[in-house]
């Protein structure tokens, strides 16, 4: 029998370790928690755009750029469509406008770039995170709305990019969310720990340089309309950044911090100035979601206020809309999209 007792020891250590993991790793997701529905928009939605992870409004239009892939049938190539949200029946609306190119596209963050030329036209050029290269992609827009790419950037410290905001029109931030690849296991324990190895990267049209770093997942980034505010959501950090930044120099420093008590996605500035975060309330079923082992996850959106002030304008388990991850508004109309969902949600901005 005393034979025995080490190994009964080591099995009843083991069954409490297990416990206790299960039970950290279920409050620290969110997982034991009922998602209420909240907020009172009216939405319809937009079936047949899948993975509509990132949104893009074009201004002086009613039409958005999307960042599209349908990850929870593992398509082999995204897309980016531009949407009407006027008239979204027609065919222009569900068409890749990449041209094919790249041939491997597993597109991201997106973010457009506008200025004035002298000779009184609009440069528009449209910067898209390839998940896959890694990479960043720089597109011309034709004058049908169609994509013509450019030119691509990489740098050996881009593992994982996420999201990106343009500075200039061959200059940008991208937000590396895990040196290790957020497929690798490595990269797995970063998150799962909120270990603070993430970093926004600056690329200012000749070189590359590491301007934040000690960050827990950084995720979703953007400017303030002045170029002097830039947001980023630390995802595992569960917190809204805010940075002063040199619009001379490029370089950011930590001005702020908002706990926001849910898991940033994405986000963007709204009419007032308010920024509007799409959020993942439940980290771990949005993954099982994307993997097919869910029928629904929850959704939220956040509109945090200048004065620090957090305000939930939508919320739910998933029956409206699943894995919400960006908020933007196009004139009177809220945009809601998802990273695995097989549709979007147009809602009026109240």
């Amino acid at each position: 029998m005393r034979f025995l007792f080490p190994i009964v020891v080591l099995i009843a250590f083991t069954a409490i370790l297990v416990a206790f993991t299960v039970a950290w790793v279920g409050f620290s997701f969110r997982q034991f928690e009922t998602i209420e529905p909240m907020g009172e928009l009216a939405c319809e939605s937009v079936v047949g755009v899948y993975g509509a992870a990132d949104i893009e409004p074009i201004p002086d239009t009613s039409s958005v750029y999307i960042s599209s892939l349908d990850r929870r049938r593992d398509a082999e190539r995204g897309a980016i469509l531009r949407f009407d949200t006027d008239n979204p029946l027609d065919s222009s609306s569900w068409r890749d406008r990449t041209g094919g190119q790249p041939l491997v596209f597993q597109p991201m963050g997106i973010d457009l770039f506008t200025s004035s030329l002298p000779d009184g036209r609009t440069l528009r050029r449209l910067f898209v995170v390839n998940f896959i290269g890694p990479e960043i992609l720089l597109y011309d827009i034709d004058a049908q709305g169609d994509l013509v790419l450019r030119e691509v950037f990489t740098d050996p410290r881009l593992i994982s990019p996420n999201d990106i905001v343009a500075t200039g029109p061959r200059s940008f931030y991208v937000t590396n969310d895990t040196p290790s690849g957020r497929r690798s296991i490595r990269g797995k324990v970063d998150f799962l720990l909120g270990l603070k190895v993430g970093q926004i990267l600056h690329y200012d049209g000749n070189s590359w340089s590491d301007v934040a770093s000690g960050l827990a997942f950084p995720n979703g980034i953007t400017l303030s309309d002045d170029g002097e505010k830039l947001y980023l959501a630390e995802m595992r950090g569960r917190r809204l950044l805010s940075y002063d930044r040199n619009p001379d120099t490029d370089q950011l420093r930590l001005s702020d911090a908002v706990r926001l008590g849910t898991f940033p996605d994405n986000v963007s500035i709204d009419a007032r100035g308010n920024v509007l975060v799409g959020a993942v309330p439940q980290p771990l079923s949005l993954s099982a979601y994307t993997e097919g082992l869910q029928e629904t996850t929850a959704s939220q959106i956040l509109r945090v206020h200048e004065d620090g002030e957090v305000e939930t304008i939508f919320q739910g388990p998933g029956d409206r809309l699943s894995a919400s991850t960006t908020a933007v508004t196009l004139r009177n109309k809220l945009l809601i999209g998802s990273r695995s969902a097989d549709r979007f949600l147009m809602c009026k901005a109240g």
